[in-house]
């Protein structure tokens, strides 16, 4: 793929949905997945239910929609400039981040 810009987009962000609040999670990797199988060993009220987004322009309008509405909305951490980058990864490694590291240019 040299030469050409890729890019990748994680979108992480909370609505209330019919049954309170719901958190959305695009990016579904091996944490999500222990997580919905814990939730539902300890019978948590709390439910993590992994979804597929196919990147469909729909499916991305679709979010875009609830964004401008307000009814969902990324919760931001922090923001690094781009020099601190580093600490910004550090930051995420460790997992102490409560929403979205930011790095700004």
């Amino acid at each position: 793929m040299a030469g050409k810009l890729m890019k990748a987009v994680q979108y992480n962000g909370y609505g209330e949905g019919p049954d309170g609040l719901q958190v959305v999670d695009i990016i579904l990797g091996p944490s999500a997945l222990v997580t919905f199988a814990l939730k539902k060993l300890t019978l948590s009220k709390k439910q993590l239910v992994p979804l597929i987004l196919i990147p469909k322009s729909e499916n991305l309008q679709y979010l875009v929609n609830l964004v401008k509405e307000g009814k969902l909305k990324t919760i931001i951490d922090s923001k690094y400039p781009l020099g601190k980058a580093k600490d910004a990864w550090a930051k995420s490694i460790d997992g102490h981040a409560t929403g979205k590291i930011i790095v700004e240019p």
